[in-house]
């Protein structure tokens, strides 16, 4: 109060406002299939496998079994939508899908912190369920749940392979994708049931589990693989060092057996050919940095369009950025190397303003997984040794 010598009101600038952008929590798993009992096509929120139990019923079918992995991995929230339909007819493929009424996926839409989705029942289904005679049915409810996530833009479909399939019918499958926006996992796994060891099922809401362990752990940018799965015995099929390779080439994630270091997921890339999107961690991280800037640009509808709001945007963002460049997340020797936001008169011109929009553009150099550790062995002999020593001069004598 010092400075003002005379009466009257005095205005100061506070500064510019900074608002703190956060990171939306990632693993929450949305799971699509037949339940025991429970209202269908409704979305229901669920927190443990007791409290499953206690709304959709433990009927032991492949949804509860899912459900029960993904808690048991790690999982900590989930979302099941049961498909059954209440008119008392058969399941069918729009039961999943709901392209002609309010079921299935399309009510997943109304979800918005689901980032994961998988249907392991619909494996179950194929073979037994009218709606399912042929594997076309399979593959139409699967091209589904990729579209339903490439659709919403903040969501990761993760696919099983049909059942009783080999190796190179698991690669044919395969070939009908491709999408940055699912993997694919095989072979199928057996559970405990009771005191036994129960049918295979499809792994997927296992996997949803490590995914959701993984990110609550390190981060979505840590690849969710060479990680022990939990509340599994075994494996359908035994995949031997050669098969996996092959598996890897057609970019299949295979669920291995190692001696003394139980039963691992052994891959962590997308059905995707772009080489960009190739890694599960890269395209996930990506989807996580869109839905935490979504979240946090709310405030910005109708604020004035200027360099004041621009600054106030950079700030925040390089902010999150640089917070994820501390945890590994990002790649580069110095943080200008590993992202950038611009925000200015280039990216907002006159014309862009006049029509009520805003850009901003985002830079990110995202970290990839170490897939391919070489060792080199070279050979050293006590020969080879005496033989240099022998040829090395002798040393000059010292002063006495």
């Amino acid at each position: 109060m010092g400075l003002y010598k005379t009466p009257g009101v005095h205005i100061e600038s506070a500064g510019e406002r900074f608002r703190p952008l956060t990171e939306v929590p990632m693993g929450t798993c949305a799971f699509v299939g037949r339940t025991a009992t429970g209202e269908p096509h409704r979305p229901v929120k669920v927190d443990s496998f007791e409290r499953f139990v206690s709304i959709f019923g433990n009927d032991g079918g492949v949804t509860a079994q899912a459900v029960r992995g993904f808690f048991e991995n790690g999982g900590t929230k989930a979302y099941v939508v049961n498909v059954n339909p209440d008119d008392g007819r058969t399941v069918s493929p729009d039961d999943f899908i709901g392209a002609k009424a309010e079921r299935g996926l399309r009510v997943l839409e109304r979800v918005d912190d689901v980032d994961l989705v998988v249907a392991p029942d619909l494996m179950a289904c194929y073979g037994k369920e009218l709606g399912f005679e042929s594997l076309d049915q399979v593959h139409a409810v699967q091209r589904a749940l990729i579209d339903h996530c490439e659709r919403m833009h903040d969501r990761f479909a993760i696919l099983d392979t049909p059942p009783k399939m080999d190796l190179d019918a698991a690669v044919e499958w395969r070939k009908r994708f491709d999408t940055s926006y699912a993997a694919l996992y095989y072979p199928w796994i057996v559970t405990r049931v009771g005191e036994e060891a129960g049918p295979p099922i499809p792994p997927s809401g296992h996997v949803a589990g490590l995914f959701a362990r993984v990110d609550e752990e390190t981060g979505v940018h840590r690849a969710p693989a060479n990680l022990p799965l939990q509340d599994i015995v075994d494996v359908d099929t035994f995949v031997h060092k050669r098969e996996r390779d092959f598996l890897f080439d057609h970019r299949i994630n295979a669920i291995h057996a190692f001696p003394a270091r139980g039963l691992r997921v052994w891959g962590s890339r997308t059905l995707s050919s772009d080489q960009a999107f190739t890694h599960i961690n890269v395209r996930r991280l990506f989807l996580m940095l869109r839905k935490s800037i979504e979240v946090f640009a709310q405030w910005v509808v109708f604020e004035p369009n200027g360099p004041d709001l621009w600054k106030t945007l950079i700030r925040s963002i390089e902010a999150f950025l640089f917070q994820q460049y501390q945890r590994g997340a990002l790649v580069g020797s110095a943080p200008e190397e590993a992202y950038y936001v611009k925000c200015d008169e280039e990216t907002n011109p006159p014309e862009a303003r006049d029509a009520g929009e805003l850009t901003v553009e985002i830079g990110v150099s995202p970290v990839k997984p170490a897939e391919f550790i070489v060792v080199r062995i070279h050979q050293w002999t006590r020969e080879a040794s005496a033989e240099k020593t022998e040829a090395a001069p002798a040393a000059p004598a010292q002063p006495g």
